[in-house]
């Protein structure tokens, strides 16, 4: 009997070595498959050998237009920076004013914290 599953066992891991074996195979195949579809694609090529001028025509166009709006914008830049300077101390004094804000809320849970405690008191009424 222990022959017999010594035997049995010896097969078992042939049939194991060999399946491992074939997966690797398969495996293997597998990788060349996907391989060769990958290099079989043909990629379509564009011709931008005349893109340069365009790009040069472009930017000469967009300088003159930057030129002529220069000073327009110049001004409009001036108008803009006063206006956020004055933004600017309103936001302060604003912040001057929520951190009052911020005490009093503060201080007036502080009174509610003692109001409750004086009416849970029994002795205090």
């Amino acid at each position: 009997m222990p022959d017999l599953i010594n035997k049995l066992s010896s097969y078992a891991a042939l049939i194991g070595v060999i399946g491992a074996i074939g997966g690797g195979f398969y495996a293997w195949g597998e990788f060349n498959t996907r391989l060769s579809a990958v290099e079989n694609v043909s990629y379509e090529t564009t011709d931008l050998s005349g893109i340069t001028d365009d790009i040069k025509e472009l930017n000469e166009k967009i300088n003159d237009r930057v030129n002529a709006l220069g000073a327009s914008q110049e001004e409009d830049y001036q108008s803009l920076q006063e206006a956020m300077r004055s933004l600017a101390g309103a936001l302060e004094s604003l912040k001057a004013d929520i951190a009052i804000n911020a005490k009093a809320i503060e201080f007036n849970g502080i009174k509610i914290e003692e109001a409750i405690a004086r009416s849970e008191n029994p002795l205090a009424n």
